[in-house]
């Protein structure tokens, strides 16, 4: 009867167990299920992020529009230091040449110790002309040689004087009396050789006068 009963537990052992085999074979089965749908999303994901296409970037500028190009600041030369400025010449009119003048040397205006000679520029050509700043004077000898030194510059202020023709300008050649101040008298010329402003070329007068004394000799600008 033991061994009946024995049999008979093993038996029933035996029937037992299949139910729990099945049960951890679903597990397992569930679990390779799940593994293997992580997976494939894994992939799937993976697969989709490999294959994305990055999205196109966009331009402000219009298709076909060449960027607008930018002009250079105009260069500026600035004027030379220390020099005088050119003045201008009036529109319509020319600088006046010796071909376009007629000089003269006046009288001698005697005031105060000072004497002053009005040397006369007066055009006469067909067309307006200008001239602008001081003269060069020399007085000269019979042998055209230089008495003394050239004229000096003296007071007042150069402007641009235009001529039409017919018309008259002055500079004033200034000198002293004599015995206003010592030095004594240069000789009496026989000629003065004027440079008009501005000309490379000079007229020669036959004159008597200036005679220069105290070692004073000028002449101020055209006026």
């Amino acid at each position: 009867m033991r061994t009946s009963s024995v049999l008979f537990r093993s038996a029933a052992g035996i029937r037992r167990r299949p139910p729990v085999a099945v049960a951890v074979a679903g597990v397992l089965l569930a679990a390779s299920a799940a593994g293997c749908g992580s997976s494939s999303g894994g992939a799937s994901a993976a697969g989709t992020s490999a294959g994305a296409t990055a999205a196109p970037t966009t331009s402000s500028a219009a298709p076909g529009t060449a960027a607008p190009s930018v002009t250079p600041a105009p260069s500026v030369t600035p004027a030379p230091s220390g020099g005088r400025a050119p003045s201008a010449t009036p529109a319509g009119s020319t600088r006046c040449t010796v071909g376009d003048l007629k000089l003269r040397l006046g009288r001698g205006d005697p005031g105060a110790g000072q004497v002053y000679y009005p040397l006369t520029f007066t055009n006469v050509s067909a067309h307006p002309c200008t001239l602008d700043g001081y003269p060069g004077v020399s007085l000269l000898r019979g042998d055209g040689s230089v008495i003394g030194r050239p004229a000096g510059r003296e007071g007042g202020r150069a402007a641009v004087v235009r001529l039409a023709p017919g018309r008259s300008v002055e500079a004033d050649l200034h000198t002293l009396n004599q015995g206003v101040r010592e030095g004594g008298c240069w000789r009496a010329p026989a000629f003065v050789k004027v440079y008009p402003p501005g000309s490379t070329e000079a007229v020669t007068l036959a004159v008597a006068a200036p005679v220069v004394c105290g070692g004073t000799f000028g002449t101020g600008p055209v006026h």
